[in-house]
């Protein structure tokens, strides 16, 4: 009986250090994830950006000032957005009831790492007298386009610029957008079935809290604490508990779901009086600039007899990169169109639009009534 208590008592000592170098092993590695995820080069200040939507999965808030910044990519810019979630110039900017341009695509559009001013968008309209709703928004591709057109209607646009970019192909297939951190922060995406018709599926709308507390943990803020400790340890249960499928790696998939796409902006265009205008935006690698992609081509002749309109700006890239002397078009350290970009595509879709009569009327209005 004696020689069993302290066999008893062993075992317990023995649990409990097994359980506590457990537990310590557990706050070691959630502290390195914790570190690992605070050095995202990602920081926000202000309103918090987005907020959840059952269709489109996450859309801008109405009426947000949020800055940020990306110190390692030498990035740091303002968002402002509108009653109608648009990028403006400033808070409490309101979109007019009606606009002489929509645009709609990705952060290609809506100017990730430059003030809502040096957009391609602004620019333009500043260039020919025009009003402007910039409805394109970070991340996403022709779905959400097809969706934010669809809501947005009754701005009666005479053009929509649907400013389209080669990872569309793969985002469209989707259910997750990308560049937003570990998790997955779903939104709407084309599936095709065995034998059916594309279609559209809904995003799952539990995931865009956990993705809520992370960015406002990560974020919002860039120190170390038990609050992050326990974000970090959120992703891992998070990912446990929601899996999602890889994207598809599948060109003839992708061309599908384009082809699925795009009349339907077309569609939602002409039932807002507009006429749809389809610009390439290539990525920018000076001597690299890639063509239109095949799918994107094949789309487009498909609306094409529908009034619809394309310009390619490829060329217009690699005539600007025979100098040598010319600056780069894209950020040192990011991707994206710089503001000498954004003034180059603001120029050829200018003349673009005025070439092909589409927003003639528009433009001489604005001009004889700052007379």
């Amino acid at each position: 009986m004696s020689g069993r208590r302290p066999r008893a008592v062993l075992a317990l000592l023995t649990a409990a250090l097994t359980l506590s170098a457990c537990l310590a092993l557990l706050v070691v590695y959630y502290a390195y994830q914790a570190r690992r995820y605070a050095s995202l080069d990602h920081a926000l200040t202000g309103d918090f950006p987005i907020e959840v939507d059952e269709e489109m999965g996450f859309v801008p808030i109405r009426n947000g000032a949020t800055f940020r910044r990306h110190d390692r990519a030498g990035l740091a810019y303002h968002v402002f957005t509108s009653d109608r979630r648009a990028r403006v110039n400033a808070r409490f900017e309101r979109t007019p009831p009606t606009v002489d341009l929509v645009i709609v695509g990705c952060s290609f559009s809506w100017g990730h790492g430059v003030e809502s001013e040096d957009t391609y968008g602004q620019v333009l309209a500043r260039r020919l007298g025009l009003t402007v709703a910039n409805l394109a928004f970070s991340a996403w591709g022709t779905v959400q386009a097809v969706q934010m057109l669809e809501r947005n209607r009754d701005l009666a646009p005479r053009a929509v610029v649907y400013g389209f970019m080669a990872d569309h192909l793969k985002r469209n297939l989707m259910a997750c957008a990308p560049a937003y951190g570990p998790l997955c922060l779903p939104f709407a995406h084309v599936t095709l079935g065995e034998d059916g018709p594309p279609r559209l599926a809904l995003p799952d709308p539990s995931l865009f809290e956990p993705n809520r507390r992370f960015w406002q943990s990560f974020f919002f803020t860039k120190s170390l604490g038990p609050r992050q400790l326990l974000a970090a340890a959120e992703v891992d249960w998070t990912r446990l508990r929601t899996r999602h499928p890889p994207p598809r790696d599948d060109e003839q998939a992708e061309a599908l779901a384009l082809d699925f796409l795009l009349p339907k902006l077309d569609a939602a265009a002409r039932s807002a009086g507009s006429t749809l205008v389809i610009v390439n935006l290539p990525y920018l690698e000076p001597g690299q600039t890639p063509p239109a992609p095949p799918a994107l081509l094949r789309a487009v002749e498909a609306v094409r007899g529908s009034g619809a309109e394309f310009l390619d700006l490829a060329p217009v890239v690699k005539s600007y990169y025979r100098d040598p002397h010319r600056p780069s078009l894209r950020f040192a350290r990011d991707r994206h169109p710089n503001p000498e970009a954004h003034r180059l595509f603001a120029g050829a879709i200018a003349a673009f639009l005025e070439a092909r009569g589409l927003i003639a009327g528009a433009a001489s209005r604005a001009r004889t009534g700052s007379r």
